[in-house]
């Protein structure tokens, strides 16, 4: 059976290559362009049989879709890179033997109006991009378990795939996106919110206020504890009033250190969607604050040289103790961090 369509990603992280290995054990051919990323990246690709193309330019002539899955910080200017290689694309001649339009899912953890200046950014410069607005609310898909009823010649049923949920929004429907979009939609456990930019990034940032939000307090009330030398009281005290808390708390903590500098902006875009479309005000912007957190656990992290003993509760304490009465970097050291 020929290829349903032809997606590219951008970029394969954690969570691109989870969706590329889901979209490609269900016959989706997968593209990306990772000129100049590091050697892991670069066998990370080849290692699930992900084309490697070498520059945006290649991947508009040949991509159904094109999914945008980077740090918040990256998001305006990959979707600037496909609108400048779209008018490359037109100016040579089109995308011949594309008789369907581009669609392009921007899947990262923007406040709307990021969102929206990237819906202005098409408009203007590549009007003929068909832009869905998404986000990612869980981990990266995984396969279930090699099993009898799971061959080659029998695929898994996409229901035994662990699969995130991908709320949608915006004036084009991937349901109805004319090569596979349907297949697509239900393949990636998408929820169509309605026609407005803006709305399924403004519900990605309002779940992770809630999730991404406790671990940030949850840092400070354990290093505090920790400190204090009372932290075996805090567990306690959890344990008897507040059991579920305590197992979440714990689980972000040991879970966050990797990822704290992807999350500094992905804070920042929090309050932003908060003051702008929530109706609140500056004063009440807690998540520049959050983003202060995971920026100072990856200053930690840095100087550590990774996370290695953080991967427990006892490490994880240890190193945050240390490592915060050791001294902060610069802030030209931490945008280093970030940039990286």
């Amino acid at each position: 059976m020929p290829p349903l369509a032809t997606i590219s990603i951008i970029s394969i992280g954690q969570m691109g290559l989870g969706i590329a290995h889901l979209l490609s054990a269900h016959n989706y051919t997968i593209l990306t362009n990772i000129t100049g990323r590091s050697p892991a990246t670069h066998a990370r690709a080849k290692a699930a049989n992900i084309t490697c193309l070498p520059t945006d330019v290649d991947l508009v002539k040949q991509s159904d879709y094109i999914f945008s899955i980077v740090p918040p910080r990256d998001a305006i200017a990959t979707a600037t890179r496909i609108a400048n290689a779209f008018k490359a694309v037109e100016a040579e001649g089109g995308r011949k033997g594309k008789s369907e339009p581009l669609y392009y899912l921007d899947l990262n953890a923007i406040a709307p109006s990021t969102a929206r200046k990237i819906e202005d950014l098409f408009k203007e410069n590549a009007p003929e991009i068909r832009l869905i607005d998404g986000g990612i609310i869980g981990g990266p898909p995984s396969p279930p378990s090699t099993s009898p009823s799971s061959t080659a010649l029998n695929p898994p049923n996409p229901e035994q795939w662990y699969r995130p949920g991908v709320p949608l929004s915006g004036p084009h429907p991937l349901t109805s996106a004319p090569k596979s979009g349907s297949n697509l939609s239900t393949l990636l456990n998408t929820n169509f919110l309605s026609a407005n930019i803006g709305t399924a990034s403004g519900l990605k940032c309002s779940f992770a206020a809630l999730t991404k939000g406790f671990t940030a307090l949850s840092l400070q009330s354990y290093t505090t504890a920790t400190n204090l030398g009372c932290r075996d009281m805090l567990e306690q005290y959890l344990e008897k009033y507040n059991p579920n808390a305590k197992g979440k708390a714990e689980k972000g903590i040991v879970g966050c250190p990797p990822k704290a500098y992807r999350w500094v902006e992905e804070m920042h875009q929090i309050g932003k969607c908060f003051t702008e479309d929530g109706g609140w005000s500056e004063e009440a912007n807690v998540f520049g604050r959050g983003a202060g957190v995971y920026g100072e656990l990856a200053q930690v992290v840095e100087k550590r040289g990774g996370t290695e003993g953080m991967g427990e509760l006892e490490g994880a304490m240890a190193a945050l103790k240390k490592g915060l009465q050791d001294g902060k970097i610069t802030k030209e050291e931490l945008a280093q961090i970030i940039a990286e």
